[in-house]
């Protein structure tokens, strides 16, 4: 009889209380809540050594990676994954990633301000504009607009010399017959306080002549190389 009344007595007790009641009651340790970590939507990108430079001909020394995918090869094996991860003075000259992504903390360079990200890219809205009776005065001369710097392109194929393939086309100004300068970066020169990049100091490896024109390429021929030089996939164009 004894044994029946505290059988009904604990079913009553699940009953009407939770289940935190019945462990504290029971001294049962309440194990929490469980937790989900969710995983940011936000792509961060890596740059790195490409892996297949040197064994395609039309493959750039460096490549954009998303920070989850960099790829396994003997040298990550051996040194780990931070080891294909370029320097800073690479990250400057190779500009910010695809589609104007944000640049991964392992990558160790502060290269994104605020000042160069699209607020229509992050999805924020465009500041209101302020009433009418608090605006500025408008300049009482108009400001000239800046120069348009000129226009620049790159090499992206190298055939048999004297010809080579670059993106440029007539849409950049670019016509048949036009001389080329064919530059190679050296120096960037990075600020040392905010992290923006100057400019570079480059030197002209060479001169070419545009011979053909295409929707998306141009054909050149090279015209002069400097002494020890060779003209490389990658090596700047600028419109003489």
């Amino acid at each position: 009889m004894k044994v029946s009344y505290l059988a009904g007595l604990l079913v009553v007790l699940l009953a009407t209380a939770g289940c935190n009641s019945v462990r504290q009651f029971f001294g049962i340790p309440n194990p929490g809540e469980p937790t989900i970590n969710l995983k940011s939507a936000e792509t961060r990108w890596v740059l790195i050594k490409n892996p297949r430079f040197g064994d395609v001909r039309s493959e750039p020394e460096y490549v954009w990676v998303e920070e989850d995918k960099l790829p396994t090869t003997i040298t990550t094996l051996v040194r780990g994954k931070s080891a294909i991860i370029a320097p800073p003075e690479i990250v400057a000259k190779y500009g910010p990633p695809p589609g104007g992504g944000k640049i991964s903390p392992r990558q160790g360079v502060a290269y994104q301000t605020a000042s160069t990200v699209d607020p229509r890219a992050s999805g924020s809205a465009a500041p209101a504009p302020a009433p009418a009776a608090t605006r500025a005065p408008a300049p009482a001369t108009p400001v000239a607009p800046a120069p348009e710097p000129p226009k620049r392109g790159y090499v992206v194929f190298v055939d048999t010399p004297p010809r080579i393939v670059i993106d440029l086309t007539a849409v950049d100004g670019l016509q048949p017959g036009q001389m080329l300068s064919l530059r190679r970066d050296r120096i960037p020169i990075v600020h040392p306080v905010t992290g923006e990049v100057l400019g570079e100091l480059d030197d002209e490896v060479a001169t070419a002549r545009v011979t053909e024109m295409r929707d998306r390429f141009s054909v050149a021929e090279i015209q002069s190389v400097a002494a020890g030089a060779q003209v490389q996939v990658k090596d700047r164009v600028v419109l003489k």
